[in-house]
This record gives C-alpha cells, sequence and structure tokens, in this order.
C-alpha cells in the first residue's frame, strides 16, 4: 500500500527540456559570436599589417625626398640634376659615349 500511496516526485526545474534546450541555444549563440570576433580580429591584424608595410614604405619614401630636397638646394645639386636630365655640358667640355658591342656578334 505504501507504493500505491507514495506521490511522485517531481524533478527539478533544471532538467526540463525548455531549460535544457535554451541553454543549448544561449550556448550557441555565445559560441557564434566568439567565432565572429575571433574573425574580425584576425582580418584587423591583416589589414594593420599591411598599412603597417604601407606606412614603413612612405616614410623611406618622405626621407628620400628630403634628401632629394637638400642636394637641390646647393648649387652643386641643381647643376648635377640639370647636366642628367638634359645631357647639358659647360663650355669646353666634351661628353665622351662609350657604346659596349655584344658578345654575341
Amino acid at each position: 500500500m505504501n507504493s500505491i500511496t507514495r506521490k511522485k516526485r517531481k524533478k527539478p526545474w533544471y532538467y526540463s527540456i525548455f531549460f535544457i534546450f535554451s541553454l543549448i541555444l544561449l550556448l550557441f549563440i555565445f559560441a557564434r559570436g566568439a567565432y565572429f570576433s575571433f574573425s574580425k580580429k584576425n582580418k584587423a591584424s591583416a589589414e594593420y599589417e599591411q598599412f603597417y608595410t604601407e606606412y614603413q614604405e612612405l616614410i623611406q619614401k618622405r626621407e628620400q625626398l628630403h634628401k632629394d630636397i637638400e642636394q637641390l638646394q646647393s648649387e652643386r645639386g641643381r647643376e648635377e640634376e640639370y647636366r642628367e636630365r638634359y645631357n647639358a655640358v659647360r663650355e669646353g667640355e666634351k661628353v665622351i659615349r662609350i657604346i659596349e658591342e655584344d658578345p654575341d656578334n
């Protein structure tokens, strides 16, 4: 008689299917957010490396331009640039051009 009158015990609330489904859904949402955050971090790191390399190249170019400007501010630098660009010579100077022959001929 004891077994017949005994009431059935209720399972705790955290055993319900609704709670387990909610927990799985939350786990999925957090895992998805972590995945997207990780992929954004990797993309940002790659872009940072690209921009940093470009930045270093621009710094080198700027330094070279400053050197060129300093050279062009002197009389000798302007003269060298003029001679190089326009193949100019002063009065009394001669230009010697060396033409190399092809070794195949």
